[in-house]
């Protein structure tokens, strides 16, 4: 070998090493909390092909499923870098977010590691084919740090100068992963395409690899690059291609990857491993069963398992690769897209985190009934209220995880929430008598189901009593109310809703409004570029103002401003718009879904579309096209242009006080009009005459959510002389159909009525109060109403229009089609 030749392949193989160096190790809550889970869906999918059970502990007599393996793995990673203490690096830093386990002196640790050993941060020029700037810029974003301003240093420009003229191909992979973890500017963007072309272009065409004197390690490489930049022309086709490739070239029996033309660096090695399990599930493949369906292949991850790469005393590039490459495997396989390094890329992370904190209030849920089994002073009404506080939690973190536009967002939301879920605890004490208040307080009024509710908190003894001796039979009280008649109530916006600015608006780091509290200003945009504000809350500050507490779509950044028609709208069409024109300059498309998945056709800007109905898609309204497809109902993308008045979509504004009670354990009869009722003294009040302005319903402060939901042994359904009808009925909630068919119920009966008889048919859990023009859904298969100015509920509509009565008085025609939708 000629010496420059044999200088290039050292510079090469160094600089592989350098890759886990240059940039430079509590218990992860989550993860020990889900290692009781005994099974997934995706691991029963596993044993399909063959994929025997990791080897693992036993918990309780339950044997960890892969899935558990690599949880406890990347505990154990983390663990073994938490050590390092004062010497964690960039990588380290980069493994401890992803794995929810870094602390402020970690990240200061990480970020004096950036400082000192990257080469242009320290001083010096470009590392070796970009792998100082590689490993900086991921650490930095990791920790919350802008790589275009390192104490008055552009490392994201440093690294486009490079990306012009890259120095080596292992450049070019570097230095596009670098600038793939965020949005830096137009250089970088242009430089990011510019790399991207070049790479497909350096893809063997008949192979479907990329060529280098470690064809597995380069081509892990390029395909953990090119998965951070599916948006680009070419992209998708090259990993597709490539991924077949490596599954017919390099894929083991054993899980690993070789490169048998190539003995002196393609021999399957543990770094080979693990780099191309990352690159194959940052492309989306499922690492976790086998990529040939042959019962003598191991899954991927399971080989990076039988390693054990994160054990003590292993090489520190190799325990930070493995946990990154078991961090990437998880992310995939809970519906994460793309690689974990794309941290701004919108929703990226959204559906795996989502993942993440429902199965961490299922194993909360799972450790509060077994920590109650051997605890004699837990109550079984203390366990239920901590497992009702789990699933109140949940459903406060699933609505943000929803709002979430990037990755690093929806990350923070989830650890957050994951911290809440496992502070809950099983209270050992009786529950406090509620206090009376000495001081009457005005009631306020809250609207459900199109029923005007008048909650009086303060109660009397007596209905104390009441309440507390049905505490056995439901997770909260009934609201004490009395006969009072409310007038028009005091319009508010609604909480939980999406709003954009109309014109210039300033965020507060408090309601306390001065100038040195106040955070950003946004400035008045044109109706395409306005920002949107998830309202999380209302109130009045300190200086007499009504304000929101909102969180900004766009950055998560939280904080107050002032509120009001004057500086906000509603950013979702609601009303009964016929025709719309498309104003997004880059269009929009129809799809086949009401979740705007099943992508029909593109529309571009201009174009005008008939609308059949308006649907309710929890914050996210939706538009349904007369040809049956579905397009966005944001504000800042479409322009209504025809908008039809409906008597239907009005409110009741004049009220008449009602007495109803609530539906505990007698279900209603076969006669299909009304429910047998326990009455409690809850006051409410229908309201007959209409007004101009529709309200959406919002939860009723206290709603009775049984734990033991009371089973409908009767269903509505008609009798064999008696004249029937057919309404379909679908349920949805967490952007998923819980139910859907259809169900025959006697001539005259109501949308209630249908909705009793269809949870039956069904196998559904119901709850509600009231009956007839008083009717409130408080739960379906536990998803139940919240408190209320949470906009936390069930709604409800008929062939796509919102009725201005209750379910319980809306008399059904045959062929009518009700919606349930969950709302938070």
């Amino acid at each position: 070998m000629k010496r420059k030749k044999f200088l290039y392949w050292f510079s090469i193989v160094l600089g592989i090493f350098l890759i886990f160096s240059s940039g430079g190790n509590s218990s992860r809550a989550d993860a020990a909390s889900r290692a009781d889970v005994a099974s997934r869906a995706d691991v029963a999918s596993a044993y399909n092909y063959g994929l025997t059970k990791a080897k693992g502990p036993k918990i309780n007599s339950e044997v960890y499923t892969v899935s558990d393996a690599v949880d406890s793995a990347i505990s154990a990673g983390l663990a073994e870098i938490a050590q390092k203490g004062p010497k964690i690096d960039a990588w380290d830093a980069t493994c401890l977010v992803f794995g929810d386990r870094i602390t402020d002196s970690q990240a200061q640790y990480a970020y004096e590691s950036i400082l000192k050993n990257n080469d242009f941060l320290s001083g010096g020029s470009q590392g070796l084919n970009g792998i100082s700037d590689v490993s900086a810029v991921n650490g930095l974003v990791a920790i919350g740090k802008d790589p275009t301003n390192v104490n008055g240093k552009n490392l994201v420009a440093n690294i486009v100068k490079d990306a012009n003229n890259p120095a080596s191909n292992y450049s070019i992979v570097n230095d596009l992963e670098a600038l793939s973890t965020g949005s830096y500017g137009q250089a970088s963007e242009t430089a990011r395409t510019s790399l991207t072309k070049k790479l497909i272009g350096m893809q063997d065409q008949k192979t479907g690899l990329w060529n280098g004197f470690d064809k597995v390690d380069y081509t892990a490489r390029a395909i953990l690059a090119l998965s951070m930049n599916t948006n680009q022309p070419g992209v998708a086709e090259a990993l597709n291609t490539a991924v077949k490739a490596v599954i017919n070239h390099f894929y083991q029996k054993n899980g690993g990857f070789a490169d048998s033309s190539n003995t002196m660096y393609g021999a399957e090695n543990a770094y080979n491993d693990v780099i191309m399990t990352n690159a194959l599930a940052s492309a989306g493949v499922n690492v976790y069963v086998p990529l040939k369906e042959k019962t003598d292949y191991i899954a991927p991850v399971q080989r990076v398992l039988d390693q054990h790469l994160v054990s003590a005393g292993n090489h520190a590039m190799l325990i930070q690769q493995a946990t990154l490459a078991l961090e990437q495997a998880r992310f995939t396989r809970n519906g994460g897209k793309g690689s974990i390094f794309a941290f701004n890329q919108t929703d990226a992370a959204k559906p795996g985190e989502i993942v993440n904190i429902k199965d961490a209030a299922i194993a909360k849920k799972r450790s509060i009934i077994r920590s109650s089994i051997s605890d004699p002073q837990a109550t079984a009404a203390a366990v239920n209220d901590a497992i009702n506080l789990v699933d109140k939690i949940l459903v406060t973190y699933l609505s943000k995880l929803r709002a979430d536009s990037t990755s690093s967002a929806a990350i923070a939301d989830r650890a957050a929430g994951v911290k809440e879920l496992n502070n809950v605890t099983v209270s050992h004490a009786a529950p406090a008598t509620p206090v009376t208040p000495a001081t009457p307080v005005t009631p306020p009024t809250v609207t459900n189901n199109n029923v005007t509710v008048v909650n009086n908190p303060a109660s009397s003894s007596s209905a104390s009593s009441s309440s507390s001796a049905t505490s056995t039979s439901s997770s909260s009280s009934v609201p004490i109310s009395t006969p009072t008649v409310s007038g028009k109530p005091v319009k508010k916006a609604s909480h939980r809703s999406i709003v954009y600015a109309l014109t210039t608006v300033k965020l507060y780091r408090s309601s306390n409004f001065t100038k040195s509290n106040l955070t950003k200003t946004y400035k008045k945009r044109a109706r395409i570029n306005r920002p949107m504000f998830l309202v999380i809350s209302q109130q009045t500050n300190k200086q007499g103002h009504a304000i929101y507490r909102v969180k900004d779509m766009n950055s998560g950044k939280t904080g107050y401003t002032l509120s009001g028609s004057k500086y906000f709208a509603h950013a979702y069409y609601s009303a009964k718009v016929t025709r719309i024109k498309v104003i997004n300059p880059k269009g929009i498309n129809e799809y086949g879904k009401v979740n705007l998945t099943s992508k029909k056709r593109h529309v571009k800007k201009n174009a005008s579309l008939s609308v059949r109905k308006v649907v309710n898609y929890g914050l996210y309204n939706r538009m349904q096209l007369t040809n049956g497809r579905y397009i966005t109902a944001n504000k800042k993308l479409i322009l209504a242009t025809k908008i039809k008045k409906s008597s239907q979509n009005t409110r009741p504004s004049t009220p008449t006080a009602t007495t109803t009670g609530t539906s505990t354990s007698t279900p209603p009869t076969n006669s299909g009009s009304t429910a047998t009722t326990a009455t409690t003294g809850t006051t409410t009040t229908t309201n007959n005459s209409p007004s101009a302005t529709p309200t959406l319903p919002v939860a009723l402060t206290n709603p009775v959510a049984l734990t033991n939901p009371v089973a409908l042994t009767n269903p509505v359904t008609p009798s064999n002389d008696a004249k029937t009808i057919t309404t379909t009925i679908s349920i949805h909630a967490d952007g998923a159909t819980i139910a859907s068919g259809s169900i025959k119920v006697s001539s005259g009966a109501s949308a209630f009525d249908a909705l009793q008889a269809f949870a039956q048919q069904q196998g559904l859990a119901l709850t509600y109060k009231g009956s007839g023009a008083t009717t409130y859904v408080t739960g379906i298969n536990g998803y139940n109403a919240g408190p209320a100015g949470t906009m936390t509920g069930w709604l409800y509509s008929v062939n796509g229009t919102v009725p201005g009565s209750s379910m319980g008085a809306y008399t059904l025609k045959d062929g009518d089609s009700i919606s349930m939708t969950y709302n938070k």
